[in-house]
């Protein structure tokens, strides 16, 4: 019989969601994969910042899906396969700027001093830290896009299809107000083995021997 792990989760849909068939396309990937290995694999989800942290502790032995920072290679395993490739855009009110909104990177919102908002524990908030840049922090897709429908927030760094996809959820009709800026970031996404937990650096193993 299969030994049976939980790694922690946030809610993302299409990818990862507790409602999802399957529980979305990257928790698919993740089971088939493990489940290759030896292993099933359940989830226990919780805000995003929570799954990082916890799993940096060893309270769970793995989370996804997560991009690859130099701080985070100090802090988990990462495994040479990705779970999958990601891209992120900068999204913004076509209703607040009715010309267009000529970003194309962090150097440039920074530089127009646009104001932000985001999700905690995402890679864009080491950015505008390091920066010294304000970031409204956001707990649920509702609160970003009804934000930055309303211009209360200038910009939003969604990934393309998350973002196309919970905006029409949230806005409705109202969606076609909030147009792309620019493709900010197109990088893979890796599930992180945790370095405090026994088990991590052997998962981190097993994945890449059954991933490829």
């Amino acid at each position: 019989m299969a030994e049976t792990l939980t790694f922690a989760a946030g809610e993302w849909a299409p990818y990862i969601g507790s409602e999802l068939p399957e529980n979305g396309l990257h928790t698919q990937r993740v089971r088939e994969v493990m489940k290759s290995a030896g292993y099933d694999i359940e989830l226990e989800y919780m805000p995003w910042k929570r799954s990082f942290e916890m799993t940096k502790k060893g309270d769970f032995v793995a989370t996804f899906s997560w991009s690859r920072t130099d701080e985070r290679v100090d802090e988990f395993y990462y495994p040479e396969v990705p779970v999958d490739g990601q891209t992120d855009v900068i999204f913004y009110s076509r209703t607040k700027y009715p010309d267009g909104l000529n970003v194309t990177s962090i150097d440039d919102i920074q530089a127009q001093g646009l104001s932000v908002i985001g999700y905690a524990g995402y890679w864009y908030e080491a950015e505008y830290q390091k920066r010294g840049m304000d970031m409204r922090t956001v707990t649920s897709a509702e609160s970003a896009w009804k934000m930055l429908h309303s211009g209360r927030a200038d910009v939003l760094i969604e990934n393309r299809v998350v973002g196309e996809l919970s905006l029409k959820e949230v806005l409705g009709d109202a969606a076609g107000d909030i147009d792309k800026a620019a493709e900010v970031r197109s990088a893979p996404v890796y599930v992180l083995f945790s370095r405090q937990h026994p088990d991590g650096e052997a998962l981190r193993d097993a994945w890449d021997a059954h991933a490829k």
